[in-house]
This record gives C-alpha cells, sequence and structure tokens, in this order.
C-alpha cells in the first residue's frame, strides 16, 4: 500500500502520484485595465458621484423630519452603493485577482490536474481527470497559462422588455501564470495523451 504526501491522505489514488505543484504569479495585471469593465466602472462612479453631490444638496435644504425625510436619507446608501461597484470595475477587480491568485495552488499527478482555492478560508479543491481534457492550450510567455478545461456557468439578464433570460457562459479553467508554464505543459500533455492511449477501445 503506497503512502500519500502528508496532507493528500484520503484524496490521491491508489499508486498516484504527484509530478509537480505551484502557485500563480501574484502581479497585478495592469492591462486588465483595457476592458469594458473599467469604462463601465468610470461610469458608475460618476454617476453615483453626481446622485450623491445632489442628494446632500437636497439635504442640507430640507426638513429631514417624518417620511419625507427617512425617504431621502436613504438615497445616500444608493449612491455608495453605486461607487462601491464603480470602484471595483474600475480597479478593485484586479486587486481581488491577487487576493485570489495568492489563495490558489495547483497540483499535477499521474491521474489528473487539482486546483485548491482558499478565499476567505473556505477551502475547495476541484479535481480535473485526463479523460476530460478534450482541449489543451498553451498561452506561452512568463509567466505562462495552461488550459486544459471548461465550466459552464448560468446568469440572468434582461432586455429592454424588462424580460429576464438565462445565459450561459464558457469559463477557461487551467494553471494561470506559472512560471515554468512550457515543461507543465509538456508533463500534462504527455500524460493526458497517455491516458487517452489507454483508454482508447482495441481494434
Amino acid at each position: 500500500m503506497s503512502t500519500s504526501p502528508s496532507g493528500w491522505e484520503g484524496i490521491l489514488d491508489q499508486g498516484e502520484e504527484i509530478l509537480w505543484q505551484g502557485q500563480p504569479d501574484d502581479a497585478i495585471i495592469w492591462t486588465d485595465l483595457i476592458s469594458p469593465q473599467t469604462f463601465m466602472g468610470l461610469f458608475f462612479c460618476g454617476f453615483s458621484a453626481f446622485w450623491l453631490t445632489g442628494v446632500w444638496a437636497i439635504l442640507g435644504s430640507m426638513d429631514q423630519a417624518g417620511a419625507l425625510g427617512l425617504m431621502f436619507l436613504l438615497f445616500p446608501i444608493v449612491g455608495v452603493i453605486f461607487f462601491g461597484t464603480g470602484l471595483y470595475m474600475l480597479g478593485g477587480r484586479l486587486f481581488w485577482d491577487v487576493y485570489l491568485r495568492r489563495h490558489t495552488w495547483y497540483t499535477l499527478t499521474t491521474e489528473a490536474a487539482y486546483i485548491a482555492t482558499a478565499p476567505l478560508g473556505k477551502r475547495r479543491l476541484k479535481r480535473y481527470a485526463y479523460s476530460e481534457m478534450s482541449q489543451l492550450s498553451l498561452d506561452d510567455g512568463q509567466p505562462g497559462t495552461i488550459w486544459f478545461a471548461e465550466e459552464l456557468r448560468s446568469y440572468r439578464s434582461h432586455s429592454k422588455s424588462g424580460r429576464g433570460r438565462t445565459r450561459t457562459a464558457r469559463i477557461p479553467i487551467g494553471f494561470r501564470r506559472i512560471g515554468d508554464a512550457r515543461a507543465v505543459y509538456r508533463l500534462l500533455r504527455d500524460h493526458r495523451d497517455q491516458s487517452t492511449s489507454a483508454s482508447a477501445p482495441t481494434p
């Protein structure tokens, strides 16, 4: 009976061995600012700043007693929520991405690829067997990224008529921004090909 490495007891299959482990680079990706989200963030921040300025001007010139005054006191809260959303879209998402990468760990074994995450103390481990990797690609660079799976995520959107519609987006999954991407890519490709050959039916 083989002994699993410390921390992997009860996770790895019999005979499964670790080939590589690493973490994504945690540098800020400033090029991500070139995105429609950045312009949406500018709009949200500008709109909420205009909103808050107008609300405070109204509150300063009226009697805040009664139900009407209470209603106007709620308006700044809406503005602050919009402003916070704008700040996140404008640049906060870059720092959140850094935080997520700092709490992400990658492992490649003879049987599968593993992605472990622990944002806000919530630990999660996902396994991607070689047999599930129908597409494999390398974004070469230093650091580089290896994509080997996709995840379908559904979300609700609304048309101008107010009707809700469910949309599905394909989210690429892989080892993001690792320093030795080429070497890991070769390891992953070779073991994926071996797994595919072994599972192919014999003519």
